[in-house]
């Protein structure tokens, strides 16, 4: 349990010190903020984000039957993207302006929460 919450901590600064400087519209202040945006994110990760992912797996039901499961590939980028808005919201140093900036931040955050398990 350890290990994910670190995991997850780490996939999320790197990513979101990684959209903040490719992605036009994410913005950090100071270089030390990523390390509280990942805390920030592992946090919410992890005691709301179980919540998000049972809700979203619950709507999505019907149209996750309907297209034999492919609907359900959206609610880790959805639920990273809730997860992202409600850090930009609690952290001063760190912005987003707007939708698409935020959805592709989330993107680059479940690539690397992904990613990072298979590498360690």
């Amino acid at each position: 349990m350890l290990k994910m919450f670190i995991i997850q901590a780490l996939a999320a600064g790197i990513a979101v010190y990684v959209a903040s400087k490719v992605i036009p519209g994410v913005r950090i202040r100071k270089n030390q903020a990523a390390f509280g945006i990942a805390l920030a994110f592992a946090a919410l990760n992890l005691v709301a984000g179980w919540l998000l992912k049972i809700i979203l797996a619950l709507v999505l039901l019907p149209a996750a039957i309907l297209t034999f499961g492919l609907a359900y590939a959206v609610v880790g980028l959805t639920v990273n993207a809730i997860l992202l808005y409600i850090a930009d919201q609690f952290i001063d140093d760190f912005e987003i302006d707007g939708f698409w900036p935020l959805l592709q931040a989330a993107g680059l955050i479940s690539i690397a929460a992904w990613l990072l398990p298979r590498i360690f």
